[in-house]
């Protein structure tokens, strides 16, 4: 099964997994350019409302850069904002939208833990939850 992994995903992923599966996941995923500063700005909130120890925070960083090396990137173009804006149509942020445009795009199956945005792209594109990945 082809994913494509949101920011939502990403962080389960790297908080719940074992190395041996999220690796495993990440090589065979695609995640959007801007999911790296999803994640890393989620992250970096915890730090900074002392949520999580520094030590965490730099952890969290090498799990990400892990993230960024072995998933594949994809890019929304200029393309793609008309269709972008018309699935996020009041329902859904502009950047969620992107992964469910993406998704539909390249046949790609969205990864989410956002019950919100499960709804809406489940109209627009096959989804599932990070739990379905080994089942």
């Amino acid at each position: 099964m082809k994913t494509l992994l949101d920011a939502s995903a990403v962080l389960e992923v790297i908080k719940n997994f074992e190395d041996e599966k999220a690796l495993h996941v990440f090589d065979e995923s695609y995640v959007l350019d801007l999911t790296k500063y999803e994640v890393g700005n989620g992250v970096w909130k915890e730090y900074a409302q002392d949520a999580i120890r520094e030590d965490e925070f730099q952890e969290f960083l090498d799990s990400l850069r892990t993230v960024v090396d072995r998933a594949k990137p994809l890019v929304p173009d200029s393309g793609n904002l008309l269709e972008i804006a018309k699935i996020a149509a009041k329902e859904i942020t502009f950047y969620d939208a992107s992964y469910v445009a993406m998704a539909k795009a390249r046949k790609l199956v969205l990864i989410t833990e956002d019950s919100k945005l499960l709804k809406v792209a489940s109209r627009h594109a096959k989804t599932r939850s990070t739990g379905d990945l080994f089942s």
